[in-house]
């Protein structure tokens, strides 16, 4: 039995006082309203409606059954209507997460300018660098840099992100610059703590390679203020030191090596139900992250 339909139906047969009518509004046939009363009332042990060749009426019981789950009934199509509401107009919250650094320099300045397009919205942004789980903490939209792991969930490429090694003029006048990439291992390098192995190609062989260092961070802002400082080389993507490359405070060395493109990816749950607000925020970013291109 669909007890939610023998339900729904129960109540048109009292606020109709016809099984015909009653079938008609829930586009049923006859023979299936009374099949669904007749199975409501099995299901619950009680007779609910009184049965007359002239009208029918609910029974003591039928009365009071209908006058709780009328309500119910009401607070369902209420919920459909708020639900089908919110996906079909722009309006309501959407929660975000994107790395740190990047988000700081990239996505909140220009966050004003989808505000205004969409003042109806709120947006709810964790700027961390940790790695979140999309699905299992409720993200509508995930901004991750990199290799993507989880198959499970739908992932939309916006840009690439270029690695840089780059250090101060302070650094390369006072220890020169490396040549070749045995020197480079042998120098001290600023390291991010999920990025301690360096990947190059050089003449079409590729290279991996573990680079020496005494300074560990999980900070890509504070490992380029250490590299300003003239503590080591970082390599480090490009839209982290893009004013300190214009600014002369870093300057790229070793340009013969090739690095790997860093994938900029938008990542959501589902992609059947994604709803229009999150729509318009996906968007947004493709398109700011084509503006933004040439300096990641």
């Amino acid at each position: 039995m669909d007890k939610l339909n023998a339900i729904s139906l129960f109540c048109k047969v009292i606020e109709t006082q016809s099984f015909t009518q009653a079938a008609q509004q829930a586009q049923i046939s006859l023979p299936m309203a009374s099949k669904l009363v007749a199975q409501l009332e099995e299901h619950l042990n009680v007779r609910l409606l009184q049965r007359t060749t002239r009208k029918i009426t609910p029974t003591e019981a039928g009365l009071l059954y209908y006058q709780h789950c009328l309500p119910i009934l009401n607070e369902l199509k209420e919920a459909d209507a708020s639900v089908s509401n919110i996906s079909s107009t722009l309006q309501g919250k959407i929660t975000m997460s994107v790395p740190m650094d990047f988000g700081s320099r990239f996505i909140a300045p220009y966050l004003g300018r989808f505000m205004e397009d969409y003042p109806n919205l709120e947006l709810h942004i964790e700027f961390s660098d940790r790695r979140v789980d999309v699905i299992a903490e409720g993200f509508d939209l995930v901004l991750r840099i990199g290799s993507l792991a989880d198959s499970s969930i739908v992932a939309k490429k916006i840009a690439d992100s270029h690695l840089v090694l780059a250090a101060s003029p302070t650094y390369l006048k006072k220890f020169g610059e490396p040549k070749n990439l045995d020197k480079l291992t042998k120098t001290d390098c600023l390291l991010y703590e999920n990025h301690t192995q360096w990947k190059f190609m050089q003449n079409g062989q590729k290279y991996n390679v573990k680079p020496e260092g005494k300074i560990y961070s999980n900070n890509g802002y504070a490992l380029v203020q250490m590299a300003k400082a003239g503590f080591g080389i970082i390599n480090i993507p490009k839209f982290l030191i893009k004013e300190e490359l214009n600014s002369g405070e870093l300057v790229p060395i070793m340009p013969f090596l090739e690095q790997e493109t860093l994938q900029i990816s938008l990542l959501y749950p589902n992609r059947r139900y994604l709803s229009p607000k999150v729509r318009v925020l996906i968007d947004f970013f493709s398109q700011l992250m084509q503006e933004q291109q040439p300096y990641l």
